[in-house]
């Protein structure tokens, strides 16, 4: 049969297994020749023939799991060798075939030293969604979650993957902290929560409103907001007030959609984070932070802006999403993408600021530019596909003496072409010296100056 026509047979076949009824015929069986045309063209050269694949192997193991250990091969190697989109499909795949190879597979991808991008990792941990009164599954989570040896990042991905699961295991685990909890932890289980349509999810809820970190504040208000289509401010009293007042016996039934006049009013977000008293206003912001570590940042310079950046990104929903480029005389990207402002992403920044020696000269221009290439505009275009860039941050408190451009003039010059004025770089002083130019950016890309020691 032509591979072209697979995906049809597919389509027909999963139609007819999903009509049949429980006094039907056995489960149907995947023809021979359709699954030898599947699992080769996991082998492919092109990146398009191997998603088709995947998407046609997913049909297959709909009709007939076990069709899912004759490819398991070939899946191990695309986790060993391909990018992360086709690495996030035979993850969401492997979760779905009932074998202990294929899941604890699954399972060791399931950890940030593991899998370092973001789009398998979050992917791995979505898939449980699929599954939530499989017991198995629910077994292998619940012990791997209380491993002693776990790290924080991986006992928090594994809570948020418990989060869909059906047992009363599971929201015990949710809702009590375990001794000595980091805040990443508790973030996860305030994301887990949310992803547990129950209205027991607000108590526990409510109650992590209080933490005494911000990040599990503010995931623990988005999954508030998710569960109740309500949207108060991130502050305790408010949503526990709300509550009590509620019958609580079930959850707020979703508001009707906004008449014709109300839909092209952009919704005001209640919850704005800041950074230096700059504002990122727009609900699910994609960011990126440019900061000097440069040799004249030492000491008090670069231990105030470790602080103020890692209190933003405690303070951002997980629909935000962010960059962070450190620069002296190199420029260094974070993670070379914008990730979502997930807990155990930010945990991972926050451990990188935490790193960061100032030394070397100051190449301003060339942070600012690898920031613009993420929104295509850069001198090289990147691997991954440009995003819409709402805002470009940047720190620095000397003026440039390295990079393609150090006088004053041409770098505002620039900057500003690339900006359009639609992507503002806003920018932060941290030294008289670079006030001028700063203000002069800012001016030219429709961004906001501010002092950083105001």
């Amino acid at each position: 049969m032509p591979t072209r026509l697979v995906s049809v047979v597919l389509l027909l076949a999963c139609a007819l297994a999903g009509s049949a009824t429980a006094g039907d015929a056995p489960p149907r069986k995947v023809e021979e020749r359709i699954l030898r045309e599947t699992l080769a063209a996991l082998s492919a050269r092109e990146a398009a023939t191997r998603l088709r694949a995947l998407r046609d192997l997913g049909g297959l193991v709909s009709i007939d799991p076990s069709v899912g250990l004759a490819a398991l091969p070939r899946l191990k190697a695309i986790l060993r060798l391909r990018g992360p989109v086709e690495r996030a499909r035979v993850l969401e795949l492997l979760v779905r075939i009932p074998h202990e190879d294929a899941r604890t597979l699954w399972l060791a991808r399931l950890d940030p030293e593991v899998e370092s991008h973001h789009v398998p990792l979050l992917a791995a941990v979505r898939a449980t969604r699929q599954l939530p009164a499989d017991r198995e599954l629910l077994r292998m989570l619940l012990t791997a979650v209380r491993a002693k040896r776990a790290t924080p990042a991986r006992r928090a991905l594994l809570l948020e993957a418990l989060g869909p699961l059906e047992s009363p295991a599971v929201e015990l685990l949710l809702t009590r902290p375990r001794a000595g909890e980091h805040w990443v932890e508790a973030s996860a289980r305030a994301l887990a929560l949310g992803r547990r349509i129950s209205v027991r999810s607000v108590p526990p809820l409510l109650a992590l409103l209080e933490h005494e970190q911000l990040a599990p504040r503010i995931h623990a208000w988005e999954s508030l907001v998710r569960l109740t289509h309500r949207a108060f401010l991130a502050d305790a009293k408010r949503w526990k007030t709300w509550w009590g007042e509620r019958a609580r016996s079930k959850l707020p039934a979703k508001p009707s959609p906004p008449k014709a006049g109300e839909r092209y009013a952009a919704p005001r977000p209640t919850h704005v984070p800041h950074y230096y008293d700059l504002p990122i206003p727009r609900p699910g912001s994609n960011v990126v932070f440019c900061l000097d570590a440069s040799q004249s940042m030492y000491g008090d310079g670069i231990d105030q802006a470790r602080r103020e950046l890692g209190r933003t990104l405690m303070d951002m929903p997980s629909t935000h999403a962010f960059e962070i480029i450190v620069f002296n005389e190199k420029v260094m990207p974070w993670a070379g993408r914008l990730v979502p402002a997930h807990p155990v992403l930010k945990h991972r920044a926050i451990e990188r600021l935490a790193q960061i020696e100032p030394t070397s000269y100051t190449n301003l221009y060339g942070a600012v530019e690898m920031a613009f290439r993420y929104a295509g505009r850069g001198a090289q275009r990147l691997d991954e596909a440009p995003v819409k860039l709402d805002a470009i941050f940047l720190l620095s408190d000397g003026a440039p003496n390295r990079g393609q451009y150090r006088n004053d003039e041409r770098i505002v010059k620039h900057i500003g072409r690339m900006s359009r004025r639609d992507i503002p770089v806003n920018t932060i002083g941290a030294g008289e010296e670079v006030f001028p130019l700063l203000r002069a950016i800012a001016n030219a890309t429709g961004g906001s100056f501010v002092d950083a020691f105001e």
